[in-house]
């Protein structure tokens, strides 16, 4: 008697469950979103979430509403997503500077693995390696050659410890055996220009930095970072054609607070991922040099996971040492 009471006790707690979920579904939205962006105005994160915020409340019948959180890596805005009731109404940027964050601070604010719902992948940017135009190799088997030919001699220009661009160098050295040295600038404006006078023998960084330069003649692109080639760079091939299994990027996509119900991530997705299919985005992402993302909830979580340990891998081997 007790068991047959439990049991129909439970059957009718699962069943109020699943209405309280269909019922959040059917109401969501009845008010504005707001979309937490860890960047300043002007980022290229900014503006295409700002392109997506848009055409998301032509959607859903509700303003959605952008919030920037600059600062600390990006982890400012991580922060306050994570403090978000799940409910749909607050989303934010995750980024790929989030996953490296836990291995190179002590004590992080989050785990972008755990603390987060993903909605989609906004974009990738894959890397490009850019040379002077006069420096003597001109393809990457050269380069490779030239950097085991004087050990310690060729300078590479990253923006920043554990920046994407520092991560592409690492990863480039471990798997061709070179002793290439890391050399920190503050910004894209000086590495670049101190690649194209020499100062600095290459560079990996987005197509967009370094691409005003590359029109100008001063600079010249010899591989891109991720396996497949770029669509707007057709002509210049992938590293890992050189060297089997390189691939590191820079991504930005979309998520909420763990928690969020999972009808009310599979709407936002799908108005998303819709909404990213338009010729007026795939314009955006030529435009910024990037690769347009649009894949579904899993499969942003794969790439979440997948960076987040391949990131580890790289500042591990390297030495790079953890912050206080």
């Amino acid at each position: 008697m007790f068991n047959r009471r439990s049991a129909t006790l439970s059957v009718f707690a699962l069943a109020c469950s699943l209405f309280t979920v269909a019922s959040q579904a059917q109401e969501y939205p009845n008010r504005a979103i707001k979309i937490i962006v860890p960047f300043a105005p002007g980022a290229a994160s900014d503006t295409t979430t700002r392109f997506l915020a848009a055409r998301l409340a032509d959607r859903l019948k509700q303003p959605v509403v952008v919030e920037n959180r600059p600062g600390a890596g990006a982890a400012l805005g991580g922060t306050a997503l994570k403090q978000a009731a799940a409910d749909g109404y607050t989303l934010g940027n995750l980024v790929s500077a989030q996953a490296v964050q836990p291995w190179l601070v002590k004590d992080a604010p989050f785990d972008i693995r755990k603390d987060f719902t993903p909605l989609t992948l906004m974009y990738s940017g894959p890397m490009v390696l850019t040379v002077a135009s006069d420096f003597p190799a001109k393809n990457l088997t050269e380069l490779v050659a030239y950097a085991k030919a004087n050990p310690g001699k060729l300078f590479a220009g990253t923006i920043g410890i554990g920046s994407a661009t520092h991560l592409a160098t690492e990863m480039l050295k471990q798997m061709t055996g070179t002793s290439i040295t890391p050399a920190p600038f503050k910004d894209a404006v000086d590495l670049h220009r101190s690649v194209a006078s020499g100062q600095v023998g290459f560079s990996l960084d987005s197509y967009a930095s370094p691409k005003p330069l590359v029109d100008g003649g001063r600079l010249r692109v010899l591989a891109v970072t991720t396996k497949e080639r770029m669509s707007s760079l057709p002509n210049v091939p992938a590293i890992a054609e050189t060297v089997p299994g390189f691939d590191i990027a820079s991504w930005v996509g979309l998520g909420a607070p763990q928690g969020l119900p999972v009808a009310i991530q599979e709407r936002l997705s799908t108005e998303l991922r819709a909404i990213m299919q338009s010729p007026e985005w795939k314009q955006l992402m030529v435009n910024n040099g990037v690769e347009s993302g649009g894949g579904t909830p899993q499969d942003f979580g794969r790439r979440i996971s997948g960076d987040y340990e391949k990131f580890g891998k790289i500042i591990q081997t390297a030495g790079i040492k953890m912050e206080p």
